[in-house]
């Protein structure tokens, strides 16, 4: 499994926690499904970056559970419902994501009742 950036982007060009482009050489993709914030006790918490670390941690969970890390992860779509809180996303999505970070993508939607922001993550390996 190799993931890599081409030396043009070493940098984040655009001041986002992406990458514009990745090199991806694997044997097998694992994705998980839309992923949320839900404690195990079903609790949803009510900030941003609260909801976004709890996400992130549950794709971590369930691609370890598939034997990938986040290091294995190329492309991450975000779903949130406001995108006026993008920048909060991005503090906790910096600390937790590996580099290269993956490409992405990010769409404002409607999402069921508490719930501020859903991620799908691809992985390879």
């Amino acid at each position: 499994m190799k993931i890599e950036l081409p030396e043009k982007f070493v940098k984040e060009p655009t001041g986002y926690p992406f990458s514009p482009v990745l090199a991806v050489e694997g044997k097998e993709l694992v994705l998980t499904s839309g992923m949320c914030c839900d404690d195990y006790d079903g609790t949803i918490p009510d900030s941003m970056e609260e909801q976004a670390r709890n996400t992130l941690l549950a794709c971590e969970r369930y691609l370890k559970e598939a034997g990938c890390g986040l290091e294995n992860v190329f492309n991450v779509e975000v779903f949130m419902k406001d995108l006026g809180q993008w920048d909060a996303f991005n503090a906790v999505y910096r600390e937790i994501m590996p580099d290269p970070k993956p490409c992405r993508r990010a769409l404002q939607v409607g999402l069921l009742p508490g719930y501020l922001v859903e991620v799908v993550m691809w992985a390879v390996k």
